[in-house]
Protein backbone atom coordinates (compact mmCIF):
# COMPACT_ATOMS: atom_id res chain seq x y z
CA UNK A 1 0.00 0.00 0.00
CA UNK A 2 1.34 3.39 -0.98
CA UNK A 3 0.59 6.08 1.64
CA UNK A 4 1.26 9.66 0.51
CA UNK A 5 3.72 11.69 2.54
CA UNK A 6 2.25 14.33 4.87
CA UNK A 7 3.42 17.94 4.59
CA UNK A 8 2.85 20.86 6.93
CA UNK A 9 0.69 23.80 5.94
CA UNK A 10 3.77 25.98 5.59
CA UNK A 11 5.43 23.55 3.17
CA UNK A 12 2.28 23.27 1.03
CA UNK A 13 1.81 27.06 1.03
CA UNK A 14 5.39 27.63 -0.14
CA UNK A 15 5.02 25.01 -2.87
CA UNK A 16 1.76 26.60 -4.03
CA UNK A 17 3.22 30.11 -4.21
CA UNK A 18 6.29 28.90 -6.10
CA UNK A 19 4.22 26.92 -8.58
CA UNK A 20 1.90 29.88 -9.26
CA UNK A 21 4.83 32.24 -9.82
CA UNK A 22 6.58 29.77 -12.09
CA UNK A 23 3.41 29.12 -14.12
CA UNK A 24 3.02 32.89 -14.58
CA UNK A 25 6.64 33.21 -15.68
CA UNK A 26 6.23 30.34 -18.13
CA UNK A 27 3.14 31.98 -19.64
CA UNK A 28 5.20 35.13 -20.15
CA UNK A 29 7.86 33.09 -21.92
CA UNK A 30 10.41 33.12 -19.11
CA UNK A 31 11.42 29.48 -18.67
CA UNK A 32 13.53 28.32 -15.77
CA UNK A 33 15.80 25.37 -15.31
CA UNK A 34 15.17 22.79 -12.60
CA UNK A 35 17.97 24.30 -10.49
CA UNK A 36 16.47 27.78 -10.77
CA UNK A 37 13.08 26.40 -9.69
CA UNK A 38 14.67 24.75 -6.66
CA UNK A 39 16.45 27.99 -5.74
CA UNK A 40 13.22 29.95 -6.03
CA UNK A 41 11.64 27.65 -3.43
CA UNK A 42 14.47 28.45 -1.03
CA UNK A 43 13.99 32.16 -1.70
CA UNK A 44 10.26 32.13 -0.94
CA UNK A 45 10.62 29.85 2.08
CA UNK A 46 12.13 32.40 4.45
CA UNK A 47 14.46 31.17 7.20
CA UNK A 48 13.33 31.31 10.80
CA UNK A 49 13.60 34.62 12.61
CA UNK A 50 13.63 33.11 16.11
CA UNK A 51 15.47 29.86 16.78
CA UNK A 52 13.68 27.62 19.30
CA UNK A 53 16.32 24.88 19.42
CA UNK A 54 17.45 25.98 22.90
CA UNK A 55 14.08 25.05 24.42
CA UNK A 56 14.79 22.27 26.89
CA UNK A 57 13.78 21.10 30.32
CA UNK A 58 12.61 22.92 32.45
CA UNK A 59 10.46 24.23 29.64
CA UNK A 60 8.83 27.04 31.63
CA UNK A 61 12.17 28.71 32.43
CA UNK A 62 13.79 28.33 29.01
CA UNK A 63 10.59 29.47 27.27
CA UNK A 64 10.45 32.61 29.41
CA UNK A 65 14.09 33.34 28.60
CA UNK A 66 13.51 32.91 24.85
CA UNK A 67 10.41 35.14 24.95
CA UNK A 68 12.30 37.87 26.84
CA UNK A 69 15.25 37.60 24.44
CA UNK A 70 12.90 37.82 21.44
CA UNK A 71 11.11 40.90 22.80
CA UNK A 72 14.34 42.69 23.63
CA UNK A 73 16.68 41.69 20.80
CA UNK A 74 14.72 40.35 17.82
CA UNK A 75 11.63 42.58 17.97
CA UNK A 76 13.42 45.61 19.51
CA UNK A 77 10.30 46.61 21.42
CA UNK A 78 12.13 47.84 24.52
CA UNK A 79 13.04 51.06 22.70
CA UNK A 80 9.38 52.15 22.72
CA UNK A 81 7.80 50.12 25.52
CA UNK A 82 8.33 48.87 29.01
CA UNK A 83 7.11 45.33 29.50
CA UNK A 84 6.39 42.76 32.14
CA UNK A 85 6.50 39.03 31.36
CA UNK A 86 4.47 36.62 33.50
CA UNK A 87 4.09 32.87 33.51
CA UNK A 88 0.33 32.11 33.54
CA UNK A 89 0.39 28.35 34.10
CA UNK A 90 0.10 25.18 32.07
CA UNK A 91 -2.38 22.57 30.94
CA UNK A 92 -1.70 18.99 30.07
CA UNK A 93 -3.55 16.09 28.47
CA UNK A 94 -2.51 12.70 27.11
CA UNK A 95 -0.79 14.09 24.03
CA UNK A 96 0.20 17.70 24.64
CA UNK A 97 1.43 20.08 27.27
CA UNK A 98 0.72 23.81 26.93
CA UNK A 99 2.56 26.58 28.77
CA UNK A 100 1.07 30.08 28.84
CA UNK A 101 2.82 33.43 29.20
CA UNK A 102 1.62 37.03 29.07
CA UNK A 103 3.71 40.06 28.17
CA UNK A 104 2.12 43.38 29.16
CA UNK A 105 3.45 46.38 27.24
CA UNK A 106 3.04 50.01 28.28
CA UNK A 107 4.42 53.45 27.53
CA UNK A 108 4.99 55.37 30.76
CA UNK A 109 5.58 59.11 30.39
CA UNK A 110 6.55 61.91 32.75
CA UNK A 111 2.93 63.08 32.98
CA UNK A 112 1.59 59.51 33.40
CA UNK A 113 4.27 57.37 35.11
CA UNK A 114 1.60 54.70 35.65
CA UNK A 115 0.26 54.15 32.11
CA UNK A 116 -3.49 54.38 31.61
CA UNK A 117 -3.52 51.78 28.85
CA UNK A 118 -1.54 48.65 28.15
CA UNK A 119 -1.35 46.06 25.39
CA UNK A 120 -0.97 42.36 26.13
CA UNK A 121 0.63 39.66 24.02
CA UNK A 122 -0.19 36.09 24.95
CA UNK A 123 2.32 33.32 24.26
CA UNK A 124 1.61 29.59 24.12
CA UNK A 125 4.25 26.87 24.05
CA UNK A 126 3.04 23.50 22.76
CA UNK A 127 5.07 20.42 23.65
CA UNK A 128 4.12 17.00 22.26
CA UNK A 129 4.28 14.27 24.88
CA UNK A 130 3.53 11.32 22.59
CA UNK A 131 7.01 11.22 21.07
CA UNK A 132 9.87 9.55 22.95
CA UNK A 133 12.28 12.06 24.54
CA UNK A 134 15.16 11.21 22.17
CA UNK A 135 12.99 11.86 19.05
CA UNK A 136 10.99 14.78 20.41
CA UNK A 137 11.00 17.82 18.18
CA UNK A 138 11.37 21.43 19.24
CA UNK A 139 8.16 22.67 20.90
CA UNK A 140 5.97 25.06 18.92
CA UNK A 141 5.60 28.63 20.23
CA UNK A 142 2.87 30.99 19.08
CA UNK A 143 1.73 34.45 20.15
CA UNK A 144 -1.55 36.34 19.94
CA UNK A 145 -2.10 40.04 20.44
CA UNK A 146 -4.86 41.19 22.76
CA UNK A 147 -8.09 41.65 20.82
CA UNK A 148 -6.86 39.76 17.76
CA UNK A 149 -8.04 36.32 16.69
CA UNK A 150 -4.97 35.00 14.89
CA UNK A 151 -2.07 33.02 16.37
CA UNK A 152 1.34 33.81 14.89
CA UNK A 153 4.31 31.44 14.91
CA UNK A 154 7.14 33.17 16.76
CA UNK A 155 9.71 31.56 14.44
CA UNK A 156 8.43 33.31 11.32
CA UNK A 157 6.50 36.44 12.32
CA UNK A 158 8.09 39.55 13.79
CA UNK A 159 5.86 41.63 16.07
CA UNK A 160 5.99 45.25 14.88
CA UNK A 161 5.53 48.02 17.43
CA UNK A 162 2.65 49.39 15.31
CA UNK A 163 0.42 46.45 16.28
CA UNK A 164 0.88 47.23 19.97
CA UNK A 165 0.45 50.97 19.42
CA UNK A 166 -2.83 50.26 17.59
CA UNK A 167 -4.17 48.33 20.61
CA UNK A 168 -3.14 51.13 22.97
CA UNK A 169 -4.73 53.79 20.74
CA UNK A 170 -7.93 51.74 20.44
CA UNK A 171 -8.17 51.53 24.23
CA UNK A 172 -7.51 55.27 24.60
CA UNK A 173 -10.33 56.04 22.16
CA UNK A 174 -12.64 53.68 24.01
CA UNK A 175 -11.86 55.30 27.38
CA UNK A 176 -12.42 58.80 25.92
CA UNK A 177 -15.78 57.68 24.56
CA UNK A 178 -16.80 56.34 27.97
CA UNK A 179 -15.72 59.60 29.63
CA UNK A 180 -17.79 61.60 27.13
CA UNK A 181 -20.99 59.86 28.32
CA UNK A 182 -20.46 61.26 31.86
CA UNK A 183 -21.40 57.95 33.45
CA UNK A 184 -18.96 58.31 36.32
Amino acid sequence: MNIPELYSYEERAIDTVVSVINRAREMLGDRQTLKQLANSRDFYGAPTKVNLSSLESPLAITSKDIIADTIEKKWNLTELFKYSLKYKGSTKDECLQYLYFEAIFSQPTASYPIPQTTASVFFRVEDKLIEPPEKRRVPKMTFRIEGHHCDHDIRYVLLPADWLLAVIMMKNKFFRRIESYNIF
